[in-house]
């Protein structure tokens, strides 16, 4: 009789203890992450970040690659949130008034079609992480990305976490919403940082989503007619990225 009770209580406490590890694991991934504050900006400061992203990313940038010299250039959390939050008025802006009203930039298109939306960054540690929102389930997915830049020049993105909500996940969880938001992206795009130009310099996060994973890509950046250059190291560190740059040997 005493084998059966502690039997009966010792299942009870296993059952107890499911329901407990269930309801926290629940509980986590339904929980936003603390650092998820994607912007909300008005029409006018949407206006305002895409003039902006105008005159750095591509006025600035361009203008460096005019000189033979070294350079880097820095992309702050702050700003590549604010883009991501203009991306609209960004594709109205490169793309031009009569485009833009029925094409918007192709990464927004890409989040669209998998059911994402509200993205935004974090930048420390040597990690960009990249935060959705899903459509459906209203789930925070966030990415804990890395780069590393192999010895023959190429780089690698490498998915190194992967949380909903809270709670760390098997990176096989979301492997097939990853491989549905990659297989949207442009093909002329995904995973090429080697033809860039003025018209679509803001493709940089659409690049690196498509890249995730796959084989390493060249670094060999030509931008117009500008001088060739390669990207030999990226630096993520308190809310900062750094590309830096070197003129490119000639083959």
């Amino acid at each position: 009789m005493k084998l059966k009770k502690t039997i009966r209580g010792a299942i009870l406490i296993v059952i107890f203890g499911l329901m407990l590890a269930l309801a926290i694991t629940f509980l986590l991934a339904s929980m936003v992450p603390q650092d998820y504050e994607p912007r909300q900006l008005t029409q006018q400061e949407r206006q305002n970040v895409a003039r902006k992203f105008a005159n750095k990313a591509i006025n600035d940038l361009l203008n460096k690659f005019e000189d033979v010299k070294p350079f880097t250039h820095t992309i702050t959390e702050d700003e590549l949130n604010h883009y991501l939050a203009s991306l609209d008025e960004i594709a109205f802006l490169r793309l031009g008034k009569k485009n833009a009203a029925s094409k918007s930039t192709e990464l927004f298109e890409a989040m669209d079609k998998a059911g994402f939306l509200d993205p935004m960054v974090k930048m420390d540690d040597g990690v960009l992480t990249i935060m959705v929102q899903t459509r459906s389930s209203k789930k925070v997915i966030s990415l804990d990305l890395s780069f590393m830049i192999t010895d023959d020049g190429r780089l690698t993105v490498n998915l190194e976490q992967v949380r909903i909500g809270r709670m760390p996940v098997p990176q096989f969880i979301i492997s097939e919403g990853l491989e549905a938001l990659q297989k949207t992206l442009p093909q002329s795009q995904s995973g090429k940082l080697n033809r860039m130009s003025v018209r679509n310099l803001d493709l940089m996060i659409a690049t690196i989503i498509g890249s995730i994973g796959e084989t390493p890509i060249p670094t060999k950046i030509a931008i117009s007619r500008k001088k060739p250059k390669q990207l030999r190291r990226i630096d993520i560190e308190d809310g900062e990225l750094k590309l830096h740059f070197v003129p490119a040997e000639p083959k």
